[in-house]
């Protein structure tokens, strides 16, 4: 989609493990959940959600505010 942010190349499907890694967000996870076991599962889940939402990624925010939204969501859940 022209004039619109991507994340993602079609020939390239795991840039957002590339580009932002899971590090990142398995400490904001930390910070909420303080499990280790529980903060990797969110931000597992937060990485493997990125591939079916890409769709929506409208660029009105960064990629790694995106990205912590979907956390924030996946936390809650």
């Amino acid at each position: 989609m022209p004039g619109r942010a991507r994340i993602f190349d079609e020939d390239a499907r795991c840039r957002p493990l590339a580009a932002y890694p899971g590090a990142y967000l398995f400490r904001v996870a930390w910070r909420q959940l303080h499990s280790d076991e529980l903060a990797e599962d969110a931000a597992q889940e937060t990485l493997l959600a990125t591939l079916s939402a890409q769709a929506r990624y409208g660029g009105d925010a960064s990629p790694r505010t995106w990205l912590t939204g979907i956390l924030k969501h996946k936390i809650v859940d």
